[in-house]
């Protein structure tokens, strides 16, 4: 009996599309059995009957929450209501009812109304016959077979009891749970690993809108081999064939199998973009994506993804190829390579490394994503990085390929970092050393006719540390000695010391306060902390204008820091300094909930000398304090947060920075994000020509159980003008789902080192692209660029398939 069971798993996990994996099933706040209706249903229509199908009408409100998405309705299991139905068959006795029963000899014949009930496992039909010599049961006339979310039906049926081999026909098939349908005018098992199918049908739609279904001749499901071959298969919508292919291979399992994925298809720039993707199951640790691609105003391309896998190391593979571009008659190609590797638990290698044609190659060519056509630097890096419980190391070389009007920033041919921090003990001293060498090279070097220094630099550090921690509060003296020099190639082509260097000794001190109180906020119990931070760093000038600037850049002030041991990226400057930062936080914890809702600290740094050490073009500190650095988290619940960060000039009594976000997600779905920046040019934030003045909001609006919106907009307003707009729908139901997006981006032609599009340029290009995804439920789908492009624009999306 059983059989059936293993019939119907294996047909639904066969199908394209793996259907147990990727229907939708129902949560487990809502009932799927009897319970679950509110009012009577036998005034429903026959064919909902049939198939136990009950709409929302009908459902009680526990079972409406455990909805798949889009769904009106659910199929609703009949009440097993029969003794020992809480029973697996193994365990449970055999009941067996029928209006006549006759034994002759081997055979037991049951005629009228045949009941066999053996624990959850029922067997309803007009007619039954067992022969006790084969242990064989006939059954035929309306045959009704039921498990626990399982439902088939059937007009003649002959099962092997001992062996659970046999057949069913003109079968009906029905999972409660994932809501998938299917047909077959024959179901057989001839032997354990095999199963063949005639004239099936499957469905992922409901018996009031079958929207689309899957047909197929014949299909053999070999579990031996993992494959399944189905003849004369086709798709049909509303019963109009739009799919069909007389063979189709097919895994049955999880083994990866060959064949054709589905394609994808998308408008980008008024031009047709279609791949159709083949997969080749090569062995069980390589594999490769071959996709033909159709661009048309631009011709026809060649991607393949690679994938190798060993005991040490992971590999991914990405090339393209464009011969003969028809708009730019030049061949257009791409190669992208990421590995993984774990030698053991103390070394590891990565590399990241993509090159492209040319540098247009994005903003023509790519169209899935408008992010990724914003990029300005493709990374080429390759690294071997080690581990222990006190040291760590790395060896890598790096450079870019810039495919933007920017500038080329510094290879490094190759950079080894090695480091060393004892483990954390209080009151105990704890040292650290720091080391890293570095070759530096560049396009646009002299003895290449360019203008640009190369050569070597060797950095280090050593010092230690005293951390002394109490419940009430901390004190941190720290010492270091930091040393940098370089040997630099053609000094004598610019009129430089070949040979700078510079030493510089640095102490610093950190210490804070915890004081905290109780207080009592609406009835709840609240816990309120004030700590006050005093942070004292002192570190020796050196001149060190003759040394180069390879990879340093001033860190962006913002209250965190106001904490830190430099102001530069990189180790091409050691700042001077004399200073104390004084900040003070206050926290506001629910003690009920367990949550910090408010977190505001505040904090200044006072300069006691002048900031001599500065990078090229940037110009000595003459103030004797800082900007007032402030920051606030509010976070009330766990679908609620806003965050602002702000830069006053209490000098000036300006603003000369704030960055303001709120985050929300409702109950309903609703996605709700806005944000705002703003950076005043001219100031300390890294000498922008031109203010900076830009907004966001992004939402995902369900706008019933059936529709929901998109849509971002970034707006530029010093420069009047939108940086990116999206807007989207998507519509689902039972069985089938579509989204549709457009698209349209701003092209940097500049990098001013922030997250946002350059202001003042009105030389920058616009790209816009139209994104479809389609999906069957249950089958498959055709594109994922849409499900990529939300993710990327819309903080915090989550697609619902």
């Amino acid at each position: 009996m059983p059989a059936f069971r293993l019939i119907l798993i294996s047909l639904l996990t066969a199908l394209p599309g793996s259907a147990l994996a990727q229907v939708n099933a129902a949560a487990d706040c809502g009932s799927t059995d009897a319970s679950a209706l509110n009012t009577d249903t036998s005034e429903l229509p026959a064919y909902y009957q049939h198939w136990h199908w009950v709409p929302n009408s009908h459902l009680s409100e526990s079972a409406k929450c455990g909805l798949s998405p889009g769904c009106q309705g659910r199929f609703i299991e009949p009440a097993r209501d029969w003794e020992g139905a809480e029973k697996t068959p193994l365990r449970a006795p055999l009941n067996v009812s029928a209006d006549t029963i006759e034994s002759v000899g081997d055979k037991a014949t049951m005629t009228g109304d045949v009941q066999l009930r053996k624990g959850d496992l029922s067997l309803d039909a007009g007619y039954a016959q067992y022969n006790r010599s084969n242990n064989t049961v006939m059954l035929r006339d309306n045959v009704v077979l039921r498990q626990p979310g399982i439902l088939l039906r059937g007009q003649f049926a002959e099962i092997n009891t001992n062996k659970g081999l046999g057949e069913l026909e003109q079968a009906e098939i029905l999972s409660f749970d994932t809501g998938a349908r299917g047909t077959a005018g024959r179901i057989s098992r001839p032997d354990y690993s095999r199963f063949e199918l005639e004239q099936a049908s499957y469905t992922q739609c409901t018996p009031d809108n079958e929207t689309w279904s899957l047909h197929a001749d014949s299909i053999v499901l070999d579990y031996d081999s993992g494959r399944g071959v189905a003849r004369g298969t086709s798709i049909r919508v509303y019963d109009f064939p739009v799919f069909y292919t007389p063979y189709l291979n097919f895994p049955v399992d999880e083994r990866r199998a060959t064949g054709f994925l589905f394609p994808s298809i998308g408008v980008a720039d008024g031009s047709l973009d279609i791949s159709t993707p083949y997969y080749l199951n090569l062995a069980p640790n390589y594999d490769a994506i071959i996709s033909p691609r159709y661009i048309e105003q631009r011709g026809e391309a060649l991607e393949a993804e690679l994938r190798y896998l060993n005991k040490y190391s992971e590999w991914a593979v990405n090339t393209s190829y464009l011969a003969n571009d028809k708009r730019e008659d030049i061949n257009r190609w791409l190669l992208g390579v990421t590995e993984e590797g774990y030698i053991n638990e103390r070394w590891g290698t990565e590399v990241d490394f993509t090159k492209v044609s040319d540098d247009d190659y994005f903003s023509d060519l790519g169209l899935a994503n408008l992010a990724v056509k914003r990029s300005t630097h493709l990374n080429q890096q390759a690294a071997v990085n080690y581990s222990s419980d006190d040291w760590t190391g790395r060896i890598e070389v790096q450079r870019y390929q810039t495919i933007a009007a920017v500038e080329d920033p510094y290879q490094k041919l190759p950079q080894l970092s090695l480091n060393y921090q004892s483990p954390a003990k209080n009151f105990k001293l704890e040292p650290s050393i720091e080391f890293e060498y570095t070759q530096f090279d560049h396009r646009d070097k002299l003895r290449d006719g360019g203008s640009r220094v190369t050569g070597q630099r060797l950095f280090g550090t050593a010092g230690a540390s005293l951390p002394m921690r109490w419940r009430w509060g901390f004190l941190e003296p720290a010492i270091k000695s930091r040393h940098v020099r370089y040997e630099l190639e053609d000094a004598d082509l610019a009129g430089i010391d070949g040979s700078p260097s510079a030493s510089s000794g640095q102490f610093s001190l950190d210490s804070g306060l915890y004081f905290e109180r109780d207080v009592k906020i609406s009835d709840q119990d609240w816990t309120q902390t004030l700590e006050p931070r005093l942070f004292y760093r002192y570190a020796e000038y050196q001149e060190q204008s003759d040394q180069p600037d390879f990879d340093s850049s001033a860190l962006t002030f913002t209250y965190q820091q106001l904490f830190r041991d430099t102001r530069f990226t990189g180790h091409d400057r050691l700042d001077d300094a004399n200073q104390i930062t004084v900040g003070v936080s206050s926290r506001f914890i629910n003690n009920n909930a367990g949550r910090e809702v408010l977190t505001a600290s505040l904090g200044q740094l006072h300069y006691f000398d002048d900031g001599r050490v500065q990078l090229p073009g940037d110009t000595v500190r003459k103030s004797s304090n800082s900007d007032l650095a402030g920051q606030i988290r509010i976070l009330p619940d766990d679908n609620r947060w806003l965050s602002t960060d702000i830069l006053y000039d209490a000098r000036q009594g300006v603003l000369n920075q704030t960055n303001l976000s709120y985050h929300q997600r409702s109950d309903n779905g609703t996605l709700f994000n806005a944000g705002y920046t703003f950076r005043r040019k001219g100031n300390n934030l890294g000498g922008l020509e031109n203010d900076v003045k830009q907004g966001d909001i992004s939402l995902s609006l369900p706008l019933n159980d059936q529709w929901k919106l998109f849509a971002k907009t970034q707006y530029d307003f010093e420069d009047d003008r939108p940086v990116e707009n999206l807007i989207g729908a998507e519509y689902q139901n039972c069985c089938w789902l579509t989204r549709i997006v457009y698209q349209r981006a701003l092209e940097p032609d500049d990098n001013n080192g922030s997250n946002v599009v350059s202001t003042n340029n009105t030389g920058t290009q616009n790209n816009s692209a139209v994104l479809i995804e389609f999906q069957l439920k249950g089958l498959g789908g055709l594109g994922t660029a849409v499900t990529s492009v939300l993710k990327d624009s819309i903080f915090g999306y989550l697609s619902d398939d």
